[in-house]
């Protein structure tokens, strides 16, 4: 199932080629079932050291720090073309070596089984090693030109560039390709206020503003406030009839709500309560159809890109954001904006700095470097699983030592540095690698999410609670993130409480999508209970859950 990277060609000059398939199985060890999953993932790849001026720094024991090299002011070593170590050739990593990457699902979980991930991925032990050898070998400012200085700017132009890979940007120089920039900052939610403030003079009255209703606050509030800046037309996109998180047709639907007046659609591609998958294809071309021209379509995609790899480009979205912290790196958000798109409206950063510098004119105040090195050693992460290769530490205690081996903290430094900040650079982090790590993350989730969804709608079907979002367990449909009310006098306390009880980790509450539980008819004020998985999660962990709940729901 997860083939994603068989039609990759490798980044830069990369010529010559070498195949090979990986088969990564996820068994369900449950007592009603046992699932086996296999993935498949081929690649093309020798990579050329891109055309690049600036340094960074990197030790032999852990090479995620510095997947990306920059364009700064000290010359890059050329130490010729370079085959990229693991070809996504080999088996990838079973799930015992997979959890053995994150120090919170081994010893540092203190036997809890954490299916509270939704809001907030573990993070694999290179990621905090590239925080912590960030700040204490490279914390300066950028752009000074000093060897630390370099260290640092090549750091933060090299997590960008990570970012654009893992949102699937392409260059306009490429077929399909609408270019663009990633812009990064403390959150998503800051990110979309700033984005939807950027609008203020490009929308007024007898504009129309469509937000989708269905997603959580962060991508719905700074519209709604739009509107009410400019006096434009705010409009709803309501959930369907069927409880269909984002309908395309009918009273509801997206194409039925579009008019020549439309400039704005503000959608969500997951719900972080349903799981629902929405089409965002088909959004981008019935906007593209039916809404004014140049109408821009912003998606929220943070409960989307935890499982899929996202793709941008190929979507066609002018402006699309997620969360890192979601997604096994640091907290930060992201957001993508089109070429296009970017170059219509102007950032918020200081008057001096020209409009058309961007990232740089939406990037108020900078970004945090060490969570720069963190979405590196990010990258490094998603290369290690697609490959089941690497080098570096940070090993949850569960045997062995993390990525590579090692044990220990995994040196991230920058003891191979010059004094004028030059360094050898591994190949960056490949489009194929991505879209393989993700596949393979997908194929992990499926059985999971068929033994959750078994047993929840299960419960849904003998009225024991009240199932929102599709019942499906396809991954074509939804994502392992499922919420639901628990009914006949039992409380979301209740079932929280049992799942504690047993050292699960789970949550209730709304989750910051009021606007849909009202539409919902459920109290907001209480909300939901939600439990929510990824890869690294395991049938035992689910089972665990699942016995917590007979307590609660005796007999369902």
């Amino acid at each position: 199932a997860a083939a994603a990277a068989a039609d990759a060609a490798a980044s830069g000059a990369a010529d010559s080629a070498a195949t090979a398939d990986a088969e990564a199985a996820a068994t369900a060890a449950t007592a009603a079932a046992t699932a086996t999953t296999d993935a498949a993932a081929a690649t093309a790849t020798t990579a050329d050291t891109p055309d690049e001026t600036s340094a960074s720094s990197s030790s032999p024991s852990n090479p995620y720090y510095t997947l990306y090299s920059s364009s700064s002011k000290s010359a890059v070593k050329d130490s010729g073309p370079q085959q990229r170590s693991g070809a996504i050739a080999g088996s990838p990593l079973s799930l015992p070596e997979i959890r053995r990457e994150f120090p919170a699902l081994g010893d540092g979980a203190g036997g809890w089984a954490l299916l509270e991930n939704a809001g907030g991925s573990q993070v694999p032990g290179c990621v905090a090693d590239a925080v912590r050898d960030h700040m204490l070998r490279s914390y300066v400012q950028l752009g000074a030109g000093y060897p630390h200085s370099n260290r640092a700017t090549a750091t933060v132009e090299r997590a960008h560039e990570v970012v654009k890979t893992i949102m699937g940007v392409v260059p306009e120089s490429e077929v399909g390709g609408a270019g663009g920039e990633v812009i990064l900052g403390a959150s998503t939610s800051a990110l979309c206020a700033m984005l939807a403030a950027c609008f203020d003079t490009q929308v007024g009255p007898g504009d129309e503003v469509v937000v989708h209703r269905a997603g959580h606050e962060a991508n719905i509030g700074p519209w709604v406030r739009l509107a009410e800046r400019t006096g434009a037309t705010l409009v709803w996109w309501r959930m369907g009839p069927e409880g269909d998180a984002a309908p395309l047709t009918g009273p509801e639907g997206l194409r039925s709500i579009l008019t020549p007046n439309t400039k704005i659609v503000a959608m969500c591609h997951v719900s972080n309560l349903l799981g629902e998958v929405a089409d965002v294809p088909a959004a981008v071309a019935a906007v593209r159809e039916l809404a004014a021209p140049g109408a821009r379509i912003a998606v929220d995609g943070v409960a989307f890109a935890p499982h899929r790899a996202m793709a941008v480009s190929e979507w066609g979205v002018d402006f699309y954001t997620f969360s890192p912290y979601k997604v096994y790196g640091p907290h930060m958000g992201a957001l993508y904006g089109s070429k296009a798109a970017l170059a219509s409206i102007t950032g918020p950063n200081h008057f001096f700095i020209d409009p058309k510098d961007a990232p740089y004119k939406f990037e108020v105040g900078g970004v945090s470097h060490e969570a720069c090195a963190a979405v590196c050693a990010m990258g490094g992460y998603l290369r290690r699983l697609a490959t089941g290769g690497g080098g570096g530490g940070g090993g949850n205690g569960e045997g062995g030592g993390g990525i590579g081996g090692g044990g220990g903290g995994g040196d991230t430094g920058n003891t191979q540095v010059s004094q004028q900040g030059d360094v050898d650079v591994p190949p960056p982090l490949t489009r194929a690698e991505v879209e393989a790590a993700f596949g393979i993350m997908a194929d992990l989730e499926a059985p999971l999410q068929e033994q959750l969804m078994t047993y929840f709608a299960g419960l849904d079907a003998k009225g024991a609670i009240r199932l929102i979002g599709p019942k499906s367990a396809s991954n074509a449909v939804r994502v392992p993130t499922v919420s639901f009310l628990p009914l006949n006098g039992k409380t979301t306390a209740d079932v929280v409480a049992a799942a504690h009880a047993a050292q699960v980790a789970i949550r209730d509450g709304n989750m910051y999508g009021v606007r849909m539980l009202e539409d919902l008819g459920i109290d907001a004020g209480t909300g939901v209970v939600r439990v929510s998985l990824l890869h690294y999660n395991t049938p035992e962990e689910v089972e665990r859950l699942i016995q917590a709940m007979a307590g609660i729901f005796p007999g369902a």
